[in-house]
């Protein structure tokens, strides 16, 4: 059980890490190869963009999951209660129905590159690998949504944070850290000075 909730809570952001390692470990390796060796190898930018790929379409599912797609919450925080929460579920439903179409279209465009043989130019890596990217990606922001849906259902009832309680919030907090911060410097200066 500890497994699949270590998986449900940090799937996503461990594979964008370890992405984003590897991309500045193969570009770290390029700019020795070129400064120090005076020879760049033919492979890391091809290497980097396709990481960059999967980053994009796994951000998708990390971001549907810590509930950070874009809208217009300043604007839905102007509705009723109840109607703020349908709007909410109802753009996730839509969320969903994009994710789900562009899952299946995509299961098709991967089989097309696979049947064609097709490879990457300097690396040789077959491209359906590079466009499974995509499959994974709308797969998971559609289990993701599937998630936030079934979250926002049951916890309809719960009292939630506008956006605008959210950021006056965060701003109190931040107000009351500089001012903490301010009289921790007045206090160290005040005592150097003695």
């Amino acid at each position: 059980m500890r497994v699949v909730r270590w998986f449900d809570e940090h799937f996503e952001e461990t594979v964008l890490v370890l992405l984003l390692v590897a991309i500045s470990c193969v570009m770290m390796l390029q700019i020795i190869m070129r400064k120090v060796v005076n020879s760049s190898l033919p492979w890391p930018e091809e290497f980097c963009r396709y990481c960059y790929v999967w980053t994009t379409f796994f951000t998708l599912a990390f971001a549907m999951r810590q509930g950070n797609m874009l809208r217009v919450s300043v604007v839905v925080d102007l509705f009723p209660k109840i109607a703020r929460k349908i709007v909410y579920i109802l753009g996730n439903l839509a969320c969903l129905a994009f994710f789900t179409v562009f899952f299946f279209n995509s299961i098709d465009v991967v089989q097309s590159i696979k049947a064609s043989g097709q490879s990457s130019t300097a690396m040789g890596l077959p491209m359906y690998l590079v466009y499974l990217s995509t499959v994974i990606g709308f797969g998971l922001g559609a289990v993701r949504t599937v998630q936030v849906i079934y979250k926002q259902v049951k916890n309809f009832n719960v009292q939630e944070q506008t956006m605008i309680e959210a950021v006056m919030e965060e701003a109190e907090s931040e107000v009351a850290l500089a001012a903490a911060d301010l009289k921790k410097e007045s206090e160290r200066e005040g005592g150097g000075s003695a």
